[in-house]
C-alpha cells in the first residue's frame, strides 16, 4: 500500500498480484477500495490487482481545491504511467465507471473496461431503472455504512467544493466515446428494477466491442451484492482484453 505524490497531495493506492493484466478498481462516490475486497477474494490467486481511493476518498488526502471529474481520471492515468502498467481494465462502479470512461477515451494504456452501472451519463441513471432499487439487496446495517461513507467523503472535500465536483459529474457524457471505442467493454447492471426499454435508456450505443452483463436480483451496489459474479466478468475481461 503506497501514496502517489500529486499535486493536491496524496493519492493511496495498493498494487499486488501479477498474473494477467492488471485489473485497476475505481470505486464509486463516496465509497473507497474497502468496497472491492469481497470482489477481490474471489479472483483467481495472484490477479494482478490495483486499487485506488480518489480524491477525499478513504486513504487519499481531500484536496483544498476544486476538482473535477477529469481530474480524477488523470490521478488514475498517472498512476498506470508511473506503475509503468502499459495495458489495464479498470473496473468502475458507479462514478468509478465515468472516470474509468474518461481515462479511456484518453489513453491506449486501458486495455478493457468493466463497467458495474459506470453510467454514460447521469441523466441515463436516473432514467433507467424503476425507482426502488438503488440499495438492491443490501441489509439496514450496510445501507447505512454506505450512507456514512459518502456523507463522510463530502465533509472532507467540503460541502461547497463537493457540490462544484458534482456539476463535472452530471456534464460528463460518454456517449460518443462507446460509439467509437475499439477495446471490449463489459456494460453490467443488476436486474432489479429494469424496465421494458432500459437499454435503449441507458444510452449504450449499439457497438460490437461492447458486451451486456444483467445480474439477476441485484441492484446498484454490485460489488456488495454479488462479488463472484463481478469477479468472474472481471476474469473475462482481463482474458478477452489480453
Amino acid at each position: 500500500m503506497s501514496h502517489l505524490p500529486r499535486p493536491w497531495g496524496r493519492l493511496w493506492y495498493s498494487d499486488s498480484g501479477d498474473r494477467g493484466p492488471a485489473l485497476v478498481f475505481l470505486h464509486g462516490s463516496g465509497c473507497d477500495s474497502a468496497d472491492w475486497d469481497a470482489t477481490i477474494r474471489c479472483l483467481p490467486p495472484g490477479t494482478r490487482v490495483v486499487c485506488v481511493d480518489f480524491r477525499g476518498h478513504g486513504n487519499s488526502d481531500a484536496p483544498r481545491t476544486a476538482f473535477s471529474l477529469r481530474n480524477l481520471a488523470s490521478d488514475v492515468l498517472e498512476l498506470l504511467r508511473r506503475r509503468r502498467l502499459r495495458r489495464a481494465v479498470l473496473v468502475g462502479h458507479s462514478l468509478g465507471g465515468m472516470v474509468a470512461l474518461d481515462a479511456a477515451s484518453r489513453s491506449a494504456r486501458v486495455a478493457g473496461l468493466v463497467l458495474l452501472e459506470g453510467w454514460t451519463s447521469l441523466d441515463a441513471a436516473g432514467k433507467g431503472f424503476a425507482a426502488g432499487r438503488f440499495y438492491g439487496t443490501l441489509g439496514p446495517a450496510e445501507i447505512r455504512r454506505v450512507q456514512q461513507k459518502f456523507e463522510a467523503a463530502k465533509a472532507r472535500v467540503s460541502l461547497p467544493r463537493w457540490a462544484e465536483f458534482w456539476v463535472t459529474v452530471q456534464r460528463f457524457d460518454a456517449l460518443d466515446y462507446l460509439r467509437r471505442a475499439q477495446i471490449p467493454i463489459f456494460e453490467v447492471y443488476g436486474e432489479l428494477g429494469r424496465l421494458g426499454d432500459s437499454d435503449r435508456l441507458l444510452r449504450v450505443p449499439r457497438n460490437r466491442h461492447i458486451r451486456w452483463h444483467w445480474i439477476a436480483g441485484a441492484g446498484h451496489y454490485l460489488p456488495h451484492e454479488t462479488p463472484a459474479t463481478v469477479a468472474d466478468i472481471c476474469a473475462e475481461a482481463g482474458a478477452a482484453s489480453v
